[in-house]
């Protein structure tokens, strides 16, 4: 009467089968949130929320003392050099103002002499 190869199979809990479906699908959605947090919002965040700048460096004491004796005597050798080009371009100055010398006068005293109008014949302005 009960055939052992007509019976139906023994029915199996479908519930681990649903709770891994659901811990899988969280364990998903959950890593799919983590990298678009990491990817998008917190570059976002950051340009948006900037830390304020850091303050700037302290600034140096002074200025240090072997430098600036070095800077005065470079000014004062500068100074010397120019005093020289001065007295160099007023010495050129005063022979340009002196007289001339000229085959005709070699002592250069007398002006030389202006060539004289052509009278101008019939030609009236």
């Amino acid at each position: 009467m009960s055939d052992p190869a007509s019976s139906p199979p023994p029915q199996r809990s479908r519930w681990p089968l649903i709770l891994g479906g659901l811990v899988g699908g969280f364990l998903l959605v959950g890593a799919g949130l983590a990298l678009g947090w990491y990817l998008f919002y917190r570059p976002i965040v950051n340009v948006a929320v900037q830390l304020p700048a850091p303050p700037p460096p302290p600034a140096p004491q002074g200025p240090d003392a072997q430098q600036v004796k070095a800077l005065e005597d470079q000014i004062d050798k500068q100074k010397a050099a120019n005093k020289q080009i001065e007295d160099q371009i007023a010495a050129l100055k005063d022979r340009l103002r002196t007289d001339v010398c000229t085959a005709k006068d070699p002592t250069g005293k007398t002006p030389p002499p202006q060539t004289p109008m052509a009278p101008s014949e019939g030609r009236k302005i």
